[in-house]
């Protein structure tokens, strides 16, 4: 539910990735829409909620994480040094586990992880999308979820399952569905043309991973005698409701393709860097020539952290190591962790502090010292390359401030206690490893 109207008074306000900085504003916010950005409130106000700023915090879009695993949180830290398929068989034996119940608790710690590091809204892919939902709306940030479809399923079944969780969030201020599809390898390519049908019909993302590694494209290019993307375009699978997730290895003539569908790209530098996969992501090449860029930070499994501005900068400095040069710039990855992950959510709007769009709003508290001097004519670079998400001070979502100074220590408490009992279940289950992937929604496994 929305909250009483707010009144934000800040010294700094970042209105978005490529905009100028103001000074000394106030930001009006009433039924969950920014109405006003000026020297007070407007004529005719309501009265409600009033925040005022610390010298040195800043105003600047909230964060969109447009790829995660949020319940991975359970494998945070687990085999950090594997080898990536040994890591797979090593998740695998975990998540084959996986009960209701952990996948709760896990999903709490991340969302609590997310709120307190400026994030508003997520896109997920993981197992009981229910429990990740559950701990979204608890504390108030946006959620794109949705079953993840992998493994031996009948695909029809699938994605029949996909579209009526997808439905039964329509309407809901905050959430919404998405059609997962693991990948081209882990999926039947059944699942992949009509899961992208079902998500054009519905008006929602189709998310899948693709052409993250060398083998993959490899492997693609013998089974299918196209590269990933060519065999997505090929499905009926590449259009403006495609999400596709990694993207290092991927042609320049597949980059163009992408274009001519209106798809988005995310990337996700640290996990792609953790697990080895190696490639290079065109950052600069895909938003030049208009593609919509988002960035994710995978799961926590694979990164650790959820924290997306430790992403955008290891994003910013990933991109200037591959180039050999300092074309991409912060307000590039800027872009992609708020307006670019935004417009892959399907969150109309979001991405800028204006009058009208969704009262998605970070502060940052940047007196500390590895952020100061700070300056109007510096604030790009102090929040790229100085600060990290612990510097946040609220996380405004949909006008709602979920995360505050009052409220901290509590959603702390909560994390702790629900890491308690993830220590828990996997003290009872011990290690092993499992060469096989999970099969999801269960309603569709063939066995």
């Amino acid at each position: 539910m929305r909250g009483e109207p707010l009144l934000l008074r800040c010294r700094l306000l970042l209105p978005c990735a490529s905009c100028s900085p103001l000074t000394g504003v106030a930001v009006y916010v009433e039924d969950g829409r920014i109405g006003y950005i000026g020297d007070g409130p407007p004529a005719g106000a309501k009265r409600g909620a009033v925040v005022d700023c610390p010298r040195y915090a800043v105003a600047m879009p909230c964060l969109y994480n447009a790829h995660t695993h949020a319940a991975m949180t359970l494998l945070r830290g687990f085999h950090d040094d594997s080898e990536l398929h040994e890591w797979l068989e090593r998740m695998w034996h975990v998540e084959k586990r996986v009960t209701p119940d952990v996948a709760y608790h896990a999903s709490l710690l991340a969302v609590v992880e997310m709120a307190s590091t400026g994030t508003c809204g997520f896109m997920d892919m993981y197992f009981w999308p229910h429990e990740t939902l559950r701990a979204a709306r608890e504390l108030g940030l946006r959620a794109r979820l949705g079953p993840v479809i992998m493994g031996d399923v009948d695909p029809y079944k699938a994605v029949e399952e996909a579209v009526r969780f997808a439905r039964s969030l329509q309407g809901d201020p905050l959430a919404g569905g998405v059609v997962n599809v693991h990948s081209i390898y882990a999926a039947p390519l059944e699942a992949v043309r009509e899961g992208y049908r079902a998500a054009e019909e519905l008006g929602v993302p189709f998310h899948i991973h693709v052409s993250e590694t060398r083998r993959e494209v490899y492997e693609a290019k013998k089974r299918f005698g196209k590269f990933p993307v060519e065999l997505l375009e090929s499905l009926g699978a590449l259009g403006p409701r495609a999400v596709l997730v990694h993207a290092g290895w991927i042609a320049s003539w597949e980059l163009e393709a992408v274009r001519r569908a209106g798809a988005s790209l995310v990337h996700c530098p640290t996990s792609n860097m953790k697990l080895a996969t190696a490639g290079s992501f065109p950052l600069y090449e895909a938003m030049e020539s208009g593609v919509n860029v988002a960035l994710g930070t995978n799961g926590p499994a694979s990164n650790n952290s959820l924290d997306m501005i430790r992403e955008a900068k290891t994003g910013l400095l990933l991109q200037r190591h591959s180039y050999w040069d300092t074309r991409v710039k912060a307000r590039h990855l800027l872009e992609a962790a708020t307006r670019g992950g935004a417009r892959a959510m399907g969150v109309r709007g979001a991405g800028a502090i204006e009058p009208g769009a969704p009262a998605d709003i970070l502060v940052l508290d940047l007196s500390r010292p590895w952020s100061l001097p700070l300056r109007a004519d510096n604030l790009a670079s102090a929040l790229l390359y100085s600060a990290a998400g612990g510097d946040t001070l609220y996380t405004i979502v949909d006008g709602r401030p979920v995360y505050t100074p009052e409220n901290r220590e509590r959603l702390w408490s909560l994390a702790e206690r629900s890491a308690e009992q993830l220590n828990r279940f996997l003290e009872r289950i011990g290690e092993g490893r499992d060469p096989e992937p999970p099969c999801s929604p269960p309603q569709a496994c063939s066995r």
